[in-house]
């Protein structure tokens, strides 16, 4: 459970662009005129049109115009304590209000992400060559001995991904963005994968899979 003063710091965030928690826990507009105009720090974007999606996808859409889902993931090295649990709790999530100086809440539901959502064609362990905070999932396609590309693991990469629906290959970019700390790469190049955010969201939401992404993100702290 969330302590009431961080409540209220969440509150506060979502009341600058004028939204609110109602009390079954989803979004709604408490100030449409702040809404259409209330200055929202570059941070705070995530937040803001996650929680507009929830409410209304074409009011998010209009409100950022231009904004992909890439953006929005990969704002998250910006974002701070307060913004990820917001984001994490207007999709129906809670994250731990410190930060893990082991990542393993991130570790955790990396793993159950990548198992449930059936994305181990995209993504393995690799005990032996860990990245930062000993988060050892990479994605498939490399010789970590060396590290250099397989070619034919990375066509067999792409093909998978071509084969996916969409809510799946959201969540395959979207743990390649926070891996990769960019939005492009080779194993992405071609592919679908520059939606807008407010679509992705949408996407996601009507597939129950929201919940699973912004955790996703509001827990990562670096790869």
């Amino acid at each position: 459970m969330l302590s009431d003063f961080v409540l209220t710091d969440c509150s506060t965030l979502l009341q600058s662009f004028g939204t609110q928690l109602a009390p079954g826990g989803f979004a709604v507009f408490s100030d449409f005129a702040k809404a259409e105009n209330a200055y929202v720090h570059h941070t705070a974007v995530p937040v803001a049109l996650t929680t507009f999606v929830t409410i209304s996808p074409s009011f998010a859409k209009g409100r950022f115009p231009e904004t992909t889902l890439s953006d929005i993931v990969l704002k998250r090295g910006h974002m701070d304590r307060r913004e990820a649990i917001t984001l994490a709790a207007v999709c129906g999530e809670r994250i731990p209000v410190e930060p893990d100086p082991n990542a393993e809440h991130f570790i955790a539901h990396l793993l159950d992400v990548i198992d449930r959502h059936g994305l181990d064609d995209f993504y393995g362990r690799q005990p032996d060559h860990p990245a930062c905070y000993g988060i050892d999932v990479r994605p498939h396609g490399i010789d970590w001995t060396c590290h250099e590309a397989n070619e034919k693991a990375v066509r067999a990469w792409r093909d998978a991904y071509r084969k996916l629906d969409p809510s799946p290959k959201i969540l395959v970019a979207t743990i390649m963005w926070l891996y990769m700390g960019r939005p492009d790469c080779g194993w992405l190049r071609g592919l679908p994968h520059r939606w807008h955010a407010a679509d992705a969201i949408s996407l996601l939401k009507a597939s129950s899979s929201l919940g699973d992404w912004a955790r996703l993100v509001a827990l990562y702290q670096g790869w």
